[in-house]
């Protein structure tokens, strides 16, 4: 199994002559999602590389409307197509494009999201392309039996992630420097300078996410790297061609010459050592088991998940110091004057409360709610909407 990894300056392409590395892809920012190579960077370093006997692989991974693409044409012709012996793509337009004007370059088609992944559409790539197709590079949503199938069956060069940032969600919006004051965002957005912030989620505990604002739009990236540095020896008994490193995010890239003698003398020891010293959270993603249906259930908050023992129903309405409003959905359930209720927050508490009223939403007294009803009971402190109610046991 060879590796590959990105070169972004003479430093990078030392560290990969140094580690034994094959090939190294040069990712411009005219044409790569996260590039920073300028074109005239992109020409003379791969001119170096080939000088190095190191393949130049260019990247054109970014996703295209006919405007962009029309945009982007104006520029192409100072890339020196003729020092790179293969481009990796993800577009269908530019594939299109590249078969159409550059007929001395293998493809390699980047497959890592969207519909194109499953057997079949990588069939029809492959019978679209011909012999220009040269590799494809898999999702991280297949799990090691799926990959395994694919290499026995492709008869393609077939690349995986070993290490690096797992996109979660694009959009071609600037959604970073316009929260800056108006002389930083300007300075950015003139000099088309990249900038990094690490985001929160609002809806959950989660923080921490790698954010990206470059002039192809906002990238928000997993808090944790993928990482399957464990089962090297497992992808190299399945046959896997090459494995991706990619570490531009991190100061050190020394990993990249351990990872190399890894791959040349598997330890399981010394894989683990680099997990740990491994400066970000890491993740194995799909590969070793698919726990997919696990996730499912991960995704909701059990908590606000209705229980149907005692099950009376849901807060829809906190009025504070006066009522809670809730909605009685269990099945030929009851509430009367005196009962009784458990009520769980979705943030983890519990609180008890005996009803010495209950109105309905004209704000009259009842004796009786039941199915259907939505109801005013006396108020709780901490209690919010979504909240779980359920007839107290003892």
């Amino acid at each position: 199994m060879k590796l590959i990894s990105y070169v972004d300056n003479l430093k990078d392409l030392e560290l990969l002559k140094s580690a034994g590395y094959s090939e190294g892809i040069l990712a411009p920012s005219l044409l790569s999602k996260v590039g920073i190579l300028k074109i005239d960077d992109l020409n003379k370093l791969a001119q170096e590389m080939r000088e190095q006997g190191i393949r130049p692989i260019l990247e054109w991974d970014i996703l295209m409307t006919e405007t962009d693409f029309t945009e982007v044409k104006k520029h192409l012709m100072r890339i020196e197509f003729p020092l790179f012996d293969a481009i990796r793509i993800q577009d269908p337009g530019a594939v299109s494009y590249v078969q159409d004007n550059f007929a001395h370059l293998e493809i390699q088609l980047i497959l890592e999201s969207g519909a194109y992944h499953n057997y079949r559409s990588i069939e029809v790539w492959k019978k679209l392309l011909g012999p220009r197709l040269k590799r494809v590079i898999l999702s991280l949503e297949l799990n090691k039996e799926t990959i395994k199938e694919y290499i026995e069956k492709l008869e393609l060069e077939i690349e995986f992630l070993g290490v690096g940032r797992i996109l979660l969600f694009y959009t071609p919006r600037k959604l970073v420097t316009p929260l800056f004051e108006e002389q930083k965002r300007e300075y950015y957005q003139v000099h088309e300078i990249p900038v990094e912030v690490s985001a929160s989620s609002e809806e959950s505990a989660h923080k921490g996410f790698p954010v990206v604002e470059n002039v192809h739009g906002t990238f928000m990236f997993n808090t944790k790297d993928h990482f399957v540095l464990e089962y090297l020896n497992e992808l190299t008994e399945i046959g896997l061609d090459f494995l991706r490193i990619d570490v531009r995010h991190l100061e050190d890239k020394s990993i990249l010459d351990k990872i190399s003698k890894l791959n040349n003398n598997f330890s399981a020891d010394q894989a683990q050592e680099i997990k740990s010293d491994y400066p970000v959270s890491v993740i194995r993603g799909f590969f070793h088991v698919n726990k997919s249906d696990v996730l499912f259930k991960k995704l909701k908050n059990q908590r606000i998940v209705r229980q149907d023992d005692n099950f009376i129903g849901e807060v829809i309405d906190v009025n504070k110091k006066n009522y809670i409003a809730l909605i009685i959905k269990g099945a030929g359930i009851s509430l009367t004057v005196g009962d009784e209720l458990l009520l769980l927050t979705p943030d983890g508490r519990e609180k008890k409360v005996k009803i010495n009223f209950l109105r309905n939403s004209q704000l009259v007294d009842i004796e009786l709610a039941t199915s259907g009803d939505i109801v005013l009971i006396p108020h709780v402190s901490a209690i919010s909407v979504k909240t779980m109610v359920y007839k107290f046991s003892s």
